[in-house]
Order: C-alpha cells, then sequence, then structure tokens
C-alpha cells in the first residue's frame, strides 16, 4: 500500500497564519507586564515549506514517513504542522522539501506537541543533527547504537 505523503499546503498555511496571530497577541499581553522575558535561546524565522516526518515505531526499529509542513526555524530548533501526535523526547527526522533546492535532513527530538486545529497538532523539535542525507532513517538500528537521544519512545497518546 501506497503512503499517501501529499498535504493540502494552504489548508496548513492558513492554520499557521491562525497560530501565528494568536502567538503575537500573546506576546503583546506578556510585554505589558512588567516580569515578561523571553526564554528563547535563538529567534525563530518563518519558514514554510513541505516536508516529511520520519519517525520509528515504538518497540520495534523500523521507520514510518507523514507529509507535513514546516512553520517556523531557529538555530537550535524546527516547528512543524503534522497529523499525528508526537511524545516528548521522540526522536524524528524531517527531509525539508525546499522548492528548487536538493532535500535536507534534520533530526532532532520532540520538545512539545500540541492540538492546533483541523485535525493538525504542532510540533517542536530540538535539533541534534542535519545534513543532505538521512540522519536516523536510513539506519535506525545503527542510530540508536550511536545516537544517545535515538530511542523509540513508548507511548499511549497515539
Amino acid at each position: 500500500m501506497a503512503i499517501d505523503l501529499e498535504i493540502d499546503c494552504q489548508v496548513i498555511d492558513s492554520l499557521i497564519d491562525e497560530l501565528d496571530v494568536k502567538a503575537s497577541a500573546h506576546h503583546l499581553a506578556d510585554q505589558s507586564a512588567s516580569y515578561w522575558v523571553c526564554q528563547r535561546r535563538h529567534p525563530r524565522h518563518p519558514f514554510r515549506v513541505p516536508c516529511r516526518v520520519r519517525f520509528l515505531t515504538p518497540g520495534v526499529f523500523t521507520v514510518k514517513v507523514l507529509p507535513g509542513r514546516t512553520r517556523n526555524l531557529s538555530r537550535s530548533g524546527i516547528g512543524l504542522v503534522v497529523r499525528r501526535v508526537f511524545a516528548v523526547q521522540e526522536p524524528i527526522e524531517v527531509e525539508v522539501l525546499a522548492p528548487g533546492r536538493p532535500a535536507t535532513f534534520m533530526a532532532g527530538v520532540v520538545r512539545f506537541c500540541r492540538y492546533a486545529g483541523r485535525g493538525y497538532h504542532e510540533i517542536g523539535v530540538q535539533l541534534r543533527a542535519a545534513g543532505p542525507h538521512p540522519i536516523i532513517s536510513k539506519e535506525p538500528l545503527l542510530a540508536a547504537q550511536t545516537l544517545d537521544w535515538v530511542k523509540p519512545v513508548e507511548s499511549g497518546m497515539r
């Protein structure tokens, strides 16, 4: 059975626009308080392109793939919108599909996952590695043996 890797970018972009408006309003409200301090180490930059998210199935080292869309990018992380719940600390690999550019692979661990609306979840990934070739998905067992952050996470959330 073929995996459908197509997504409706217009629907997701509309959802991301709504998330951006909410985030902007939240930050403006927080800045009015005298105690407000931004806790981000690196600024986030808008970055919307299709992507493929690869993850390990719990208990075994097989790789599953689902389509997604990037939301933003920083020096140490990437924000994504996907149709799946991920557990905090779950390792994932993101194949970024920027038009007119070769694929880039970014891998790391999920730092948060929250429902964004319309059946989509927003996830934040703390990046641990990036490059022109798969980091986890080409040889998941080897990745688990050599990268201390690559361990399937058992979760009852799925």
